[in-house]
Protein backbone atom coordinates (compact mmCIF):
# COMPACT_ATOMS: atom_id res chain seq x y z
CA UNK A 1 0.00 0.00 0.00
CA UNK A 2 1.03 3.39 -0.69
CA UNK A 3 2.66 5.44 2.22
CA UNK A 4 0.64 8.26 3.40
CA UNK A 5 2.84 11.19 2.12
CA UNK A 6 2.14 9.69 -1.60
CA UNK A 7 -1.56 9.10 -0.99
CA UNK A 8 -1.61 12.90 -0.11
CA UNK A 9 0.37 14.18 -3.16
CA UNK A 10 -2.12 12.64 -4.94
CA UNK A 11 -5.17 13.95 -3.35
CA UNK A 12 -3.70 17.44 -4.09
CA UNK A 13 -4.30 17.92 -7.49
CA UNK A 14 -4.70 21.11 -7.43
CA UNK A 15 -6.99 23.71 -9.87
CA UNK A 16 -5.87 22.11 -12.89
CA UNK A 17 -7.76 19.23 -12.45
CA UNK A 18 -10.73 21.75 -14.09
CA UNK A 19 -8.69 22.87 -16.74
CA UNK A 20 -6.65 20.14 -18.02
CA UNK A 21 -5.18 20.04 -21.43
CA UNK A 22 -6.38 23.90 -21.68
CA UNK A 23 -3.12 25.32 -22.49
CA UNK A 24 -3.11 27.40 -19.12
CA UNK A 25 -0.02 30.03 -19.44
CA UNK A 26 1.99 30.86 -16.47
CA UNK A 27 2.03 34.09 -16.26
CA UNK A 28 0.05 36.24 -14.18
CA UNK A 29 -1.59 39.46 -14.69
CA UNK A 30 0.02 42.33 -12.74
CA UNK A 31 -1.65 43.92 -9.07
CA UNK A 32 -3.10 40.47 -7.75
CA UNK A 33 -4.67 42.10 -4.99
CA UNK A 34 -6.49 44.43 -7.29
CA UNK A 35 -10.12 44.53 -6.01
CA UNK A 36 -12.50 42.48 -8.67
CA UNK A 37 -15.04 46.02 -8.97
CA UNK A 38 -12.50 47.82 -10.45
CA UNK A 39 -11.26 45.00 -13.06
CA UNK A 40 -14.59 44.88 -13.76
CA UNK A 41 -14.88 48.21 -14.40
CA UNK A 42 -11.57 48.06 -16.56
CA UNK A 43 -13.44 45.10 -18.69
CA UNK A 44 -16.40 47.12 -19.21
CA UNK A 45 -15.05 50.15 -20.53
CA UNK A 46 -11.73 48.28 -22.52
CA UNK A 47 -13.03 45.00 -23.27
CA UNK A 48 -11.10 43.42 -25.56
CA UNK A 49 -8.09 45.66 -25.62
CA UNK A 50 -7.38 45.44 -21.39
CA UNK A 51 -4.41 46.00 -20.92
CA UNK A 52 -3.68 44.11 -17.88
CA UNK A 53 -0.99 41.50 -19.85
CA UNK A 54 1.93 39.70 -18.87
CA UNK A 55 4.81 39.48 -21.25
CA UNK A 56 4.07 35.69 -21.80
CA UNK A 57 0.10 36.00 -22.10
CA UNK A 58 -1.54 34.95 -25.53
CA UNK A 59 -3.85 37.62 -27.10
CA UNK A 60 -7.02 37.98 -25.45
CA UNK A 61 -9.73 35.91 -27.08
CA UNK A 62 -12.10 38.48 -28.93
CA UNK A 63 -15.85 38.08 -28.38
CA UNK A 64 -18.11 37.61 -31.34
CA UNK A 65 -20.29 40.82 -32.04
CA UNK A 66 -23.32 41.29 -30.64
CA UNK A 67 -22.82 38.60 -27.52
CA UNK A 68 -21.96 38.83 -24.02
CA UNK A 69 -19.62 37.22 -21.80
CA UNK A 70 -20.27 34.23 -20.59
CA UNK A 71 -18.71 31.59 -18.17
CA UNK A 72 -17.22 29.67 -21.47
CA UNK A 73 -15.85 32.79 -22.87
CA UNK A 74 -14.40 33.64 -19.16
CA UNK A 75 -12.58 30.33 -18.87
CA UNK A 76 -10.89 30.91 -22.50
CA UNK A 77 -9.84 34.41 -20.77
CA UNK A 78 -8.42 32.64 -17.70
CA UNK A 79 -6.70 29.84 -20.19
CA UNK A 80 -4.52 32.49 -22.03
CA UNK A 81 -3.31 34.02 -18.38
CA UNK A 82 -5.65 37.07 -18.16
CA UNK A 83 -6.38 36.25 -14.96
CA UNK A 84 -7.71 39.58 -13.64
CA UNK A 85 -10.14 40.10 -16.49
CA UNK A 86 -11.60 36.53 -16.16
CA UNK A 87 -11.66 37.48 -12.62
CA UNK A 88 -13.86 40.64 -13.66
CA UNK A 89 -16.22 38.74 -16.18
CA UNK A 90 -16.98 35.26 -13.80
CA UNK A 91 -17.87 37.68 -10.95
CA UNK A 92 -21.48 38.27 -11.69
CA UNK A 93 -22.04 35.23 -13.83
CA UNK A 94 -21.20 33.47 -10.60
CA UNK A 95 -23.22 35.60 -8.44
CA UNK A 96 -26.06 35.36 -10.31
CA UNK A 97 -25.82 31.20 -10.20
CA UNK A 98 -24.09 30.24 -12.98
CA UNK A 99 -22.28 27.21 -11.69
CA UNK A 100 -19.40 27.30 -14.25
CA UNK A 101 -18.49 30.72 -13.45
CA UNK A 102 -19.05 29.47 -9.48
CA UNK A 103 -16.12 26.54 -9.80
CA UNK A 104 -13.93 29.10 -11.96
CA UNK A 105 -14.56 32.09 -8.79
CA UNK A 106 -13.61 28.70 -6.80
CA UNK A 107 -9.91 28.07 -8.84
CA UNK A 108 -9.32 32.00 -8.68
CA UNK A 109 -9.63 31.85 -5.10
CA UNK A 110 -7.45 28.96 -4.29
CA UNK A 111 -4.45 29.14 -6.77
CA UNK A 112 -4.72 33.49 -5.89
CA UNK A 113 -4.40 33.58 -10.04
CA UNK A 114 -5.90 37.89 -10.08
CA UNK A 115 -7.07 37.66 -6.76
CA UNK A 116 -5.29 36.77 -2.81
CA UNK A 117 -5.39 33.07 -2.25
CA UNK A 118 -8.04 32.47 0.11
CA UNK A 119 -8.94 28.68 0.75
CA UNK A 120 -11.97 29.57 2.67
CA UNK A 121 -13.40 31.40 -0.35
CA UNK A 122 -12.61 29.03 -2.82
CA UNK A 123 -14.01 26.32 -0.55
CA UNK A 124 -17.57 28.54 -0.38
CA UNK A 125 -17.77 29.11 -4.48
CA UNK A 126 -16.77 25.39 -4.69
CA UNK A 127 -19.68 24.65 -2.19
CA UNK A 128 -22.55 26.41 -4.53
CA UNK A 129 -21.28 25.12 -7.71
CA UNK A 130 -20.98 21.61 -5.81
CA UNK A 131 -24.59 21.82 -4.63
CA UNK A 132 -25.67 22.24 -8.39
CA UNK A 133 -24.12 19.08 -9.55
CA UNK A 134 -20.46 19.82 -11.03
CA UNK A 135 -18.27 17.00 -10.65
CA UNK A 136 -15.52 19.27 -11.12
CA UNK A 137 -16.39 21.53 -7.82
CA UNK A 138 -16.93 18.80 -5.77
CA UNK A 139 -14.10 17.20 -6.66
CA UNK A 140 -11.98 20.09 -5.42
CA UNK A 141 -14.51 20.24 -2.32
CA UNK A 142 -14.01 16.97 -1.52
CA UNK A 143 -9.55 17.58 -1.75
CA UNK A 144 -10.63 20.73 0.39
CA UNK A 145 -12.41 18.33 3.00
CA UNK A 146 -9.83 15.56 3.04
CA UNK A 147 -6.77 18.01 4.06
CA UNK A 148 -9.02 20.72 6.17
CA UNK A 149 -8.53 23.23 3.86
CA UNK A 150 -10.63 26.27 3.88
CA UNK A 151 -12.85 23.73 5.39
CA UNK A 152 -12.98 21.04 8.65
CA UNK A 153 -11.66 18.21 7.90
CA UNK A 154 -14.44 15.61 6.90
CA UNK A 155 -13.33 12.54 5.50
CA UNK A 156 -17.13 11.49 5.20
CA UNK A 157 -18.02 14.31 3.17
CA UNK A 158 -14.70 14.26 1.14
CA UNK A 159 -15.85 10.52 -0.04
CA UNK A 160 -19.40 12.06 -0.84
CA UNK A 161 -18.09 14.10 -3.09
CA UNK A 162 -15.38 12.14 -5.00
CA UNK A 163 -18.78 9.71 -5.33
CA UNK A 164 -20.18 12.58 -7.52
CA UNK A 165 -17.13 13.50 -9.09
CA UNK A 166 -16.65 9.48 -9.66
CA UNK A 167 -20.05 8.73 -10.77
CA UNK A 168 -19.49 11.48 -13.80
CA UNK A 169 -16.38 9.09 -14.73
CA UNK A 170 -13.76 11.83 -13.38
CA UNK A 171 -10.89 9.21 -12.98
CA UNK A 172 -8.62 11.10 -10.03
CA UNK A 173 -12.53 10.89 -8.09
CA UNK A 174 -12.30 7.19 -8.34
CA UNK A 175 -9.11 6.63 -7.35
CA UNK A 176 -8.99 8.51 -4.39
CA UNK A 177 -12.52 7.08 -3.56
CA UNK A 178 -10.85 4.02 -3.70
CA UNK A 179 -8.27 4.67 -1.27
CA UNK A 180 -11.02 5.55 1.32
CA UNK A 181 -12.32 2.51 0.73
CA UNK A 182 -8.40 0.90 1.53
CA UNK A 183 -8.04 2.90 4.29
CA UNK A 184 -11.04 2.64 5.63
CA UNK A 185 -11.69 6.37 6.29
CA UNK A 186 -14.69 8.37 5.52
CA UNK A 187 -15.92 4.63 4.09
CA UNK A 188 -15.84 1.30 5.45
CA UNK A 189 -13.07 -0.89 4.99
CA UNK A 190 -13.91 -2.55 2.12
CA UNK A 191 -10.60 -3.94 -0.48
CA UNK A 192 -12.85 -5.66 -3.06
CA UNK A 193 -14.74 -2.02 -3.32
CA UNK A 194 -11.62 -0.04 -3.51
CA UNK A 195 -10.02 -2.81 -6.24
CA UNK A 196 -13.22 -2.27 -8.41
CA UNK A 197 -12.94 1.92 -8.04
CA UNK A 198 -9.18 1.06 -9.37
CA UNK A 199 -9.99 -0.73 -12.34
CA UNK A 200 -12.28 1.97 -13.27
CA UNK A 201 -9.48 4.38 -13.17
CA UNK A 202 -6.78 2.44 -14.17
CA UNK A 203 -9.02 1.83 -17.50
CA UNK A 204 -9.20 5.40 -18.15
CA UNK A 205 -5.62 5.49 -18.43
CA UNK A 206 -5.16 7.54 -14.34
CA UNK A 207 -1.45 6.26 -14.05
CA UNK A 208 -1.68 6.40 -9.96
CA UNK A 209 -4.33 4.23 -10.03
CA UNK A 210 -2.56 1.42 -12.54
CA UNK A 211 -0.05 1.75 -9.95
CA UNK A 212 -2.52 1.15 -7.16
CA UNK A 213 -4.31 -1.43 -8.90
CA UNK A 214 -1.03 -3.15 -9.74
CA UNK A 215 0.62 -3.08 -6.07
CA UNK A 216 -3.12 -4.95 -5.08
CA UNK A 217 -2.48 -7.66 -7.09
CA UNK A 218 0.92 -8.39 -6.46
CA UNK A 219 0.24 -7.99 -2.55
CA UNK A 220 -2.37 -9.93 -2.36
CA UNK A 221 -5.13 -7.38 -1.22
CA UNK A 222 -8.43 -8.48 -0.97
CA UNK A 223 -7.35 -12.07 -0.59
CA UNK A 224 -6.77 -12.13 -4.63
CA UNK A 225 -2.74 -12.30 -5.88
CA UNK A 226 -1.88 -12.37 -9.37
CA UNK A 227 1.67 -11.46 -10.77
CA UNK A 228 0.74 -11.25 -14.22
CA UNK A 229 -2.04 -8.80 -13.53
CA UNK A 230 0.09 -6.59 -11.13
CA UNK A 231 3.09 -6.54 -13.59
CA UNK A 232 0.31 -5.61 -16.44
CA UNK A 233 -1.25 -2.57 -14.56
CA UNK A 234 2.32 -1.48 -13.65
CA UNK A 235 3.54 -1.94 -16.86
CA UNK A 236 0.68 0.51 -18.07
CA UNK A 237 1.46 3.16 -14.95
CA UNK A 238 4.90 2.89 -15.66
CA UNK A 239 4.74 3.90 -20.11
CA UNK A 240 2.52 6.83 -19.10
CA UNK A 241 5.64 8.22 -16.72
CA UNK A 242 4.91 7.09 -13.49
CA UNK A 243 8.00 7.21 -12.09
CA UNK A 244 7.54 4.46 -8.65
CA UNK A 245 5.86 2.00 -11.43
CA UNK A 246 8.85 2.53 -13.96
CA UNK A 247 10.96 1.55 -10.68
CA UNK A 248 8.86 -1.60 -10.03
CA UNK A 249 8.37 -2.66 -13.01
CA UNK A 250 11.58 -2.89 -13.70
CA UNK A 251 12.11 -4.90 -10.65
CA UNK A 252 9.30 -7.20 -11.88
CA UNK A 253 11.80 -7.17 -15.27
CA UNK A 254 14.56 -8.46 -13.16
CA UNK A 255 12.79 -10.92 -11.44
CA UNK A 256 10.61 -12.49 -14.21
CA UNK A 257 7.78 -11.95 -11.74
CA UNK A 258 4.70 -11.63 -13.95
CA UNK A 259 6.62 -11.21 -16.90
CA UNK A 260 9.40 -12.63 -18.69
CA UNK A 261 12.85 -11.87 -17.14
CA UNK A 262 14.64 -9.09 -19.48
CA UNK A 263 17.38 -7.65 -17.18
CA UNK A 264 18.51 -4.94 -20.04
CA UNK A 265 15.01 -3.79 -20.09
CA UNK A 266 14.65 -3.85 -16.34
CA UNK A 267 18.03 -1.35 -16.74
CA UNK A 268 15.93 0.55 -19.08
CA UNK A 269 13.16 1.47 -16.88
CA UNK A 270 15.34 2.03 -14.46
CA UNK A 271 17.28 4.59 -16.00
CA UNK A 272 14.27 6.15 -17.57
CA UNK A 273 13.30 6.94 -13.57
CA UNK A 274 16.90 7.70 -12.66
CA UNK A 275 16.77 10.31 -15.44
CA UNK A 276 13.69 11.44 -14.42
CA UNK A 277 15.35 12.38 -10.98
CA UNK A 278 14.37 9.46 -8.56
CA UNK A 279 17.29 8.49 -6.48
CA UNK A 280 16.05 4.82 -5.48
CA UNK A 281 16.09 4.03 -9.51
CA UNK A 282 19.59 5.65 -9.41
CA UNK A 283 20.78 3.17 -6.72
CA UNK A 284 19.20 0.36 -8.75
CA UNK A 285 20.43 1.48 -12.54
CA UNK A 286 24.23 1.74 -10.14
CA UNK A 287 23.72 -1.96 -9.00
CA UNK A 288 23.12 -3.43 -12.78
CA UNK A 289 26.39 -1.16 -13.64
CA UNK A 290 28.13 -2.49 -10.53
CA UNK A 291 27.70 -6.39 -11.37
CA UNK A 292 27.33 -6.24 -15.16
CA UNK A 293 23.58 -7.06 -14.77
CA UNK A 294 21.86 -5.74 -17.86
CA UNK A 295 24.13 -3.30 -18.69
CA UNK A 296 27.65 -3.50 -19.25
CA UNK A 297 30.02 -3.51 -16.30
CA UNK A 298 31.16 0.49 -15.39
CA UNK A 299 32.32 1.33 -12.34
CA UNK A 300 32.23 4.57 -13.33
CA UNK A 301 28.94 4.78 -14.16
CA UNK A 302 28.30 2.96 -10.95
CA UNK A 303 29.54 5.32 -8.33
CA UNK A 304 28.68 8.37 -10.72
CA UNK A 305 24.93 6.99 -10.32
CA UNK A 306 25.24 6.40 -6.31
CA UNK A 307 26.89 9.66 -5.67
CA UNK A 308 23.71 11.49 -7.54
CA UNK A 309 21.12 9.22 -5.39
CA UNK A 310 23.51 10.01 -2.19
CA UNK A 311 23.62 13.68 -2.97
CA UNK A 312 19.65 13.51 -3.06
CA UNK A 313 19.63 11.82 0.52
CA UNK A 314 19.33 8.29 -0.80
CA UNK A 315 21.90 6.00 0.38
CA UNK A 316 22.51 2.06 -0.19
CA UNK A 317 25.07 0.30 2.17
CA UNK A 318 26.13 -2.43 -0.62
CA UNK A 319 27.01 0.34 -3.39
CA UNK A 320 28.23 2.80 0.00
CA UNK A 321 31.03 -0.84 0.35
CA UNK A 322 31.08 -0.59 -3.68
CA UNK A 323 32.29 2.40 -3.98
CA UNK A 324 35.23 2.18 -1.13
CA UNK A 325 36.44 -0.45 -2.45
CA UNK A 326 37.58 1.74 -5.93
CA UNK A 327 40.33 3.33 -6.58
CA UNK A 328 41.10 6.72 -5.71
CA UNK A 329 41.42 7.55 -9.89
CA UNK A 330 38.16 5.43 -10.19
CA UNK A 331 36.14 7.44 -7.74
CA UNK A 332 37.49 10.72 -8.94
CA UNK A 333 36.36 9.79 -12.65
CA UNK A 334 32.80 8.69 -10.90
CA UNK A 335 32.41 12.08 -9.15
CA UNK A 336 32.70 13.85 -13.08
CA UNK A 337 30.55 11.53 -14.15
CA UNK A 338 27.88 12.08 -11.50
CA UNK A 339 27.82 15.70 -12.46
CA UNK A 340 27.43 15.30 -15.53
CA UNK A 341 24.40 13.10 -14.66
CA UNK A 342 23.37 15.89 -12.66
CA UNK A 343 23.50 18.20 -15.19
CA UNK A 344 20.94 16.29 -17.13
CA UNK A 345 18.30 15.17 -14.81
CA UNK A 346 14.55 15.83 -15.64
CA UNK A 347 12.76 17.27 -12.31
CA UNK A 348 10.73 14.60 -10.90
CA UNK A 349 6.81 15.01 -10.72
CA UNK A 350 6.42 12.56 -8.16
CA UNK A 351 7.09 13.37 -4.45
CA UNK A 352 10.93 12.85 -3.80
CA UNK A 353 10.29 11.70 -0.01
CA UNK A 354 8.70 8.23 -2.11
CA UNK A 355 10.45 5.00 -1.41
CA UNK A 356 9.77 3.00 -3.85
CA UNK A 357 10.85 -0.59 -2.97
Amino acid sequence: MQSRAVILKALILGASVLVAGAGLATAQETAPETAADSAAETVKTALPEVTLKGPTQTPLPKLPEGTSPDAEFAYGVFQRGWYLTALALATPLAEAGDVAAQTLMGVLHETGLGIRQDPVKAAQWYQLAAGQGDPGASLQLAQFHLLGKGVPTDKKKAADLFEIAAEAGNPSALYNLALLYQEGEGRPHNEDKARELLKEAASLNDPDAQYALGLSFLEGLSGVSDAGQGAFWLGRAARRGHTSAQIYYGILRFQGKGVEPNEQEAGDWFERAATAGNPVAMNRLARLYAYGRGRELDPVAAAGWHYVARALGVSDFQLDGYVESLDDETRLQARKKAEQFSATLIPEAEDPSQKSP
